[in-house]
């Protein structure tokens, strides 16, 4: 696993700190706040895919050292492997003593809405002196009202208005990849190429990889 994360640029340089993801301001605000306070929410991160919805839940629960339990949803689905999942590990006391845990269900718009989201509801209530759940979906709209009233619901749509500061900022962090795996490049061919994928920062990294 840590070999293909080595491999895998956007393992690699995935961000472990609120502060080195490229986010509008307002977010990263939100964010920081989240950080400072050290209380993390329920929540349902939404917004298109690459926007860095994953990389913010993981660097918050990073920073906050918690312990996570991390579903990947369009895999699992199934309401008795989460029970047994959930169950264990929100049931057991955290290494950490006095914080949270988190559940962490990454692409949760594939959960049933009929079976799975509505025992999630439940699960919420039920471990919540002992458990914190992050909700990552591109489509907010395939997420049961009940859950969404029992989160903090942040949207990462970006606009053109952000768009050309945060593409600067990810000019730079790309430059530093490539300088650092030693591949010469054109900036403005670079400046050009990021435009054309962004704001699917993912996306960029993978090709840029695939490309060098």
């Amino acid at each position: 696993m840590n070999e293909i994360k080595n491999y895998l640029w956007v393992e690699r340089y995935r961000p472990a700190k609120i502060k080195d993801c490229i986010l509008p301001e307002q977010l990263k605000k939100i964010f920081s706040n989240i950080v400072e306070e050290g209380e993390i929410p329920n929540m349902i991160l939404s917004g298109t895919s690459g926007l860095g919805k994953t990389t913010v839940a993981r660097a918050l629960c990073n920073e906050l050292d918690l312990d996570v339990l991390l579903i990947n949803a369009s895999e699992e689905s199934g309401i008795d492997t989460l029970r047994s999942k959930i169950k264990q590990f929100a049931s057991s006391v955290s290494l950490h003593s006095g914080k949270h845990k988190v559940v962490l269900l990454d692409e949760a718009d594939y959960l049933n809405a009929q079976s799975t989201q509505p025992a999630l509801r439940a699960f919420i209530e039920e471990f919540s002196k002992n458990c914190r759940f992050i909700f990552t979906c591109n489509f907010r709209n395939k997420i049961i009202e009940p859950l969404q009233s029992r989160c903090a619901v942040i949207e990462f749509n970006t606009t053109k208005k952000h768009l050309a500061s945060l593409a600067a900022q990810f000019h730079k962090r790309l430059k530093f990849i490539l300088d650092e795996k030693g591949i010469s490049y054109d900036e403005r061919i670079l400046a050009e190429f990021i435009m054309l994928h962004a704001p699917d920062w993912r996306r960029v990294i993978n090709e840029a990889q695939r490309y060098s």
